[in-house]
């Protein structure tokens, strides 16, 4: 007898929306049928008409775990995510110690393990003195992350010789590239320049990092990457001029992420939000933001992605030259795209794509992104007509705030499945151990 039957839904395909259920054995999604074709299940939940996504992937996490698991932990974090209809995320190498070496990642590793609910996998980050750990990497990483400015401990890589280098040994090996693309030596021109000021607000501090600082970096990135024949993927892209210069590279090789809060936040919303908007890159221009959108339709803007980066309270409240730079975002993306959805803004096909199929092709994550007999049964059921406020007393992330915070928002996940087992049920978690994902073999 099957373990879970899920009946009277619409699933979300890559290409269509189907009227049928799911049969579910052993976490995998044995059988898709009509719902008269389904058998008897040790579980039967009736989806009630609603539609069912595969489980999102966050390719762009940070879990702060180990070294600040006062703003997040990978139970906080995951339980947050699948909170959100995200059933695997990947984690950023800036932790303290930085994932940087294989011992390193290897106890990370340990503590993911016992924590996680949500699947999940690891990012490693490149360094100016780690080439020797890189060449050491095998087929269990996402990505190896370049950090093109300062960021925590010994996370930057701003030499565009070691960058070449060090893309020689991932393409060796064929092992994606991530980039933070700013410009480190701009960065730190303006941001000298910024502390010679009186006084210094947060639209000060959005302006000390201008478009050209993300578009120089990533255009060189570009280029090294494409002398080589690397790939390439860009996080958290911003700017007009950023998309300009991927429409004009974009292939297999070259891919590229946008996060909510530049989807649905602009230099309008800094006066409101203070020090709380603070993020790097900074929030940009409605003009930046319409041509996010139109590169989301037309296919330069591959993942949607959260960034998600806890704070404390206390952590942003600080003179806005040393506040934290970063906001959480795992509970909010999928509502604000649901929302899009009912705007017209939107169809549940993209979305699917940009935050499932994508992801899980981008980064070879084996088994996931999409519904398919054989795949992970990683799932949420959406209520597209449900209404209600982000509300920062309801958040699970351990930082308990929103930048989204009294928005109101229609359409939201009601149930996540991760390989089968409900882990999110209308508000309340269900613990169980998340696993690491695995990855296909590279071809680039």
């Amino acid at each position: 007898m099957p373990d879970l039957v899920i009946k009277n839904s619409k699933l979300v395909f890559p290409e269509k929306i189907v009227d049928a259920g799911l049969v579910i054995e052993n976490g995998r999604i044995k059988r898709i049928t009509k719902d008269r074709n389904l058998p008897d299940a040790e579980r039967v939940i009736d989806a009630q008409g609603n539609y069912v996504l595969p489980g999102l992937i966050d390719v762009h996490v940070h879990f702060r775990e180990p070294g600040a698991s006062s703003k997040e932990d990978w139970f906080t974090g995951s339980s947050a995510a699948v909170a959100g209809g995200i059933t695997t995320v990947l984690d950023m190498p800036n932790t303290q110690p930085s994932t940087t070496t294989i011992q390193n990642l290897d106890e990370k590793r340990e503590i993911a393990k016992s924590k996680a609910i949500a699947d999940y996998g690891f990012h490693f980050g490149a360094t100016a003195d780690n080439s020797d750990e890189l060449s050491r990497l095998g087929n269990d990483t996402a990505s190896v992350k370049f950090y093109m400015s300062a960021t925590t401990g010994s996370l930057k890589i701003d030499n565009d010789a070691l960058i070449f280098e060090e893309l020689k040994i991932l393409k060796d090996k064929k092992i994606l590239a991530t980039a933070h693309a700013e410009n480190r030596d701009m960065v730190r021109y303006w941001f000298d320049k910024l502390k010679e000021k009186e006084k210094v607000d947060a639209l000060d501090y959005a302006n000390s990092r201008p478009n050209i600082c993300a578009a120089d970096a990533l255009n060189r990135m570009v280029f090294l990457s494409k002398i080589l024949g690397n790939s390439v993927h860009f996080c958290h892209v911003s700017t007009r001029e950023e998309l300009e210069i991927l429409k004009n590279s974009k292939n297999n090789r070259v891919t590229a992420e946008v996060t909510p809060h530049h989807l649905f936040l602009t230099r309008e919303d800094i006066k409101e939000l203070g020090n709380y908007s603070k993020v790097n890159p900074p929030l940009r221009s409605r003009e930046d933001q319409k041509e996010l959108w139109n590169a989301i339709h037309s296919g330069v803007i591959d993942i949607i992605a959260t960034d998600h980066a806890p704070h404390l309270p206390e952590e942003k409240e600080r003179d806005i030259l040393i506040a934290s730079a970063g906001m959480p975002g795992l509970e909010t993306m999928l509502p604000l795209l649901l929302n899009e959805v009912n705007k017209g803004n939107l169809n549940l096909i993209e979305l699917s794509r940009l935050t499932a199929i994508n992801p899980a092709r981008i980064f070879r994550i084996r088994n996931k992104g999409v519904i398919q007999e054989g795949y992970d049964a990683d799932l949420v059921i959406i209520d597209l007509k449900k209404e209600a406020k982000v509300d920062n007393s309801k958040l699970l992330t351990k930082c308990g705030w929103s930048p989204f915070d009294g928005r109101k928002l229609k359409g939201w996940p009601i149930k996540t499945f991760v390989r089968g087992n409900l882990v999110f049920d209308e508000g309340s978690i269900e613990k169980i151990q998340g696993k690491e994902v695995t990855y296909s073999k590279n071809e680039n």
